[in-house]
Formats: C-alpha cells, sequence, structure tokens
C-alpha cells in the first residue's frame, strides 16, 4: 500500500506551514512508512498561501507535492488532487482539521480489506462534535434533507473521507458537480452504486470561524439537493 493525503488549501497562508508541520509529526510510525504523498492543492488564494505550501514543498521534499488552481473552487481541489494523486489509497483532509487518528484508522480498514470508502461523520454516535451549535443544527438538518430526498441512509456526507484511489478516480470522472457539493456527490455516487459507505467517528473542535456563514449556506441547501438529485438520475438503484 501507498498512500496518498489531499488537502484543498484556500487563503490559508497564516495556518498551513505549522498545521502540516504537526500533522506529519503526530502520525504514528507505520502510518508514515505508509505515507507516499502529501498532496496540497492551492485554489484561487488572495494571500500567501502558495508561497506558505511551496516553503513546505522545500521542508518536506519527499512528502510534499504542491498543485495550484487559479480558481478558488473547493471541489475542483479535490478533484484534482485525486486525479493526480500517486498512492493506492488517499485521504481528503481539511487544512485546519488534518486528523491523524482518522488516517490510521482509514489504514486499518483498508488493509484488512474491509472498506473501499470511509467517512469521517460528525454524526456518528461515537463523535465529539465541539462546533456551535448553529453549524451542528445545519449539519443535522442537510443530511436530514439529503436522507428525504436521495434515500442516503448514512449519517454524513461533508467532511473528511478516505477512498481507494482508483474508486475515487472512477467517481470523478462521473461527477457533474463542482464547488462544496462535490464531496457529498462523491459519497452518493458510490452508494447508489452498491459500495458501502464505511462512518467512523471524530472528535472535531472548530479552531477558527467558519470561511461561509450559517446564513450564506442554508440557501444553498435546496440548490444542491437539486444538483445531487440530477446527478443520481443517471444511476438507477441498487437493490
Amino acid at each position: 500500500m501507498q498512500y496518498s493525503i489531499v488537502i484543498p488549501a484556500h487563503n490559508e497562508a497564516a495556518n498551513i506551514e505549522a498545521f502540516v508541520a504537526d500533522f506529519l509529526e503526530r502520525l504514528p510510525t507505520l502510518t508514515r512508512k505508509l505515507l507516499h504523498e502529501v498532496v496540497i492543492v492551492e485554489n484561487g488564494s488572495s494571500d500567501g498561501t502558495l508561497e506558505a505550501c511551496r516553503r513546505l514543498d522545500d521542508r518536506f521534499p519527499s512528502i510534499v507535492r504542491v498543485l495550484t488552481n487559479k480558481r478558488g473552487s473547493y471541489g475542483e481541489a479535490i478533484k484534482r488532487g485525486i486525479l493526480e494523486s500517486e498512492g493506492t489509497h488517499l485521504s481528503i483532509l481539511e487544512c485546519d482539521f488534518l486528523d491523524a487518528e482518522f488516517v490510521t484508522a482509514s489504514i486499518e480498514l483498508f488493509q484488512a480489506g474491509q472498506a473501499r470508502f470511509i467517512v469521517a461523520s460528525k454524526r456518528h454516535p461515537e463523535s465529539v462534535d465541539g462546533r456551535p451549535l448553529k453549524r451542528r443544527i445545519l449539519t443535522m438538518v442537510f443530511n436530514k434533507i439529503l436522507s428525504i430526498f436521495t434515500g442516503y441512509p448514512g449519517s454524513d456526507t461533508h467532511g473528511l473521507k478516505s477512498i481507494d484511489t482508483t474508486l475515487a478516480k472512477q467517481l470523478c470522472a462521473q461527477a457533474i458537480t463542482t464547488d462544496e457539493v462535490l464531496q457529498t456527490e462523491l459519497v452518493l455516487l458510490a452508494w447508489r452504486q452498491g459500495i458501502k459507505i464505511h462512518e467512523l467517528p471524530i472528535r472535531i473542535h472548530e479552531m477558527r470561524v467558519a470561511p461561509v456563514s450559517i446564513r450564506r449556506r442554508f440557501p444553498m441547501v435546496l440548490d444542491t439537493i437539486g444538483q445531487l438529485r440530477r446527478s443520481l438520475r443517471r444511476f438507477p438503484v441498487v437493490a
């Protein structure tokens, strides 16, 4: 097994160097031995994020690889990172949530042949969600609406993920959405085609104010559901 980690980065100049360096130091020895690359995809930043990423590349030349997209799109950054990753398996992490425990647990499941697609669920009964109440409620409402309109039985689709790389690239080729919708679409496409979505609990504590406010997120929900339903219509329900 060779492992890739994909990290989208937008306006993260103040944090990314310290966060990535700390993450690499916290990885258990066995996990670090399997780590082939950390692919950081800088996308449309207006600060010094790209320069900070290049300093990480200089500091960890055998591990860190930096890509850049001109457009500030979270989904397109994830998609490019997946398509250019070289490992047999990968994890998609967040710049401010580089969870070494999730990566290690994912590797153990992959090695045991127990999963091809793993989601770190904030709604898992064993998860500890330290985000503000409004954000927790929005997650609950979004996943409830998603269940009603698509039938998806999982508890969460938005957040950290680990995927067999061949499957991840296949799903990217099938995806029709961009931006933040993409990461949920990847989950639904896998589920609709009969891939079991394995959920792991996580401990999440918000380290900064969310870049998109609740007021802006909520009106996006119905449009997001519409895009996802259009995507799923292309694939029959697997009994």
